[in-house]
């Protein structure tokens, strides 16, 4: 930190304060040299462990589709994200990749990344991608596809990278995909250094979510069939014309009692008058 600052005030160690029109612009330069100092003082505590950002032609395509051919179906609008997870170390003349030295941010699942099989290359990818979700171990997480498919992850080092579907469109929702590992360079098993790829393109594998359907074997439920009704009726009508009925004959025999109830109350009055 100390050279930078000491680069920044040697770079600004010529300005004075003068008379005149001259106050102007040695104020404007005494701003400048100051957010020159703001930004070196804070440019390290504003890199992240992750980042591997150069300047080099190396990036990783990202192909997504499903099916075959020319009926392939590109996976439009899903966005990835990439981790830097371990350097490549090559021999002494470049001709052989020798191992990886793991990025001191994974350093806590870490693995013999040279050594792995396929299988255990899969596990290791979820596990790394379930410690990255957790650490905020990404390097960026904005990689969309466009309407072919593809993205372009551009700008990397010699690394393993582990990348990861995090954002997924509405139309392709019925595929999954696991996260994986990708080496940069793809050395091809070539010892030659010219014949490597740099640019190296990957086809992610994706599987489609089946619908649950009936177990093989098993008799399925019959559904049961609502009672049918009239056309412009309903079975709510035909209930509330049962109770009205019943409700009528309740009102009849009320009416019948009570007239049985008045005529012998005025055979009582009668008599007692006799």
């Amino acid at each position: 930190m100390e050279p930078i600052v000491h680069n920044i005030i040697t770079r600004c160690g010529g300005l004075r304060m003068g008379r005149g029109r001259r106050i102007a612009a040695a104020a404007g330069g005494a701003m400048t040299c100051l957010l020159m100092l703001i930004v070196g003082v804070l440019a390290p505590f504003g890199a992240t462990a992750n980042a591997t950002m150069t300047t080099s032609g190396k990036s990783i395509t990202i192909s997504a589709r499903v099916g075959d051919g020319a009926s392939a179906r590109p996976l439009a609008g899903d966005t990835y994200a990439v981790a830097y997870v371990a350097k490549v170390k090559f021999n002494a003349d470049r001709t052989a990749i020798t191992g990886f030295k793991t990025n001191t941010w994974f350093k806590d699942v870490d693995r013999d990344w040279g050594k792995l099989t396929s299988s255990q290359y899969n596990a290791a990818a979820k596990e790394v991608a379930a410690y990255a979700d957790k650490h905020d171990g990404y390097r960026d997480v904005h990689f969309t596809t466009d309407a072919n498919g593809n993205v372009t992850i551009p700008s990397l080092d010699d690394a393993l990278y582990l990348i990861k579907r995090v954002g997924v469109a509405d139309a392709n929702k019925a595929y999954t995909c696991d996260p994986f590992f990708v080496v940069v360079p793809e050395t091809n098993g070539s010892t030659n250094i010219e014949d490597w790829d740099s640019q190296v393109t990957v086809s992610p594998k994706f599987e489609q979510i089946s619908t649950p359907g009936p177990t093989p074997g098993t008799t399925p439920t019959p559904t049961p069939t609502a009672t049918p009704t009239t056309p412009g009726g309903s079975s709510i009508a035909k209930t509330g014309a049962a109770i009205m009925r019943y409700v009528e004959a309740a009102v009849i025999l009320g009416a019948v009692a009570f007239t049985a109830m008045f005529v012998r109350t005025q055979l009582r009055i009668r008599r007692h008058r006799d």
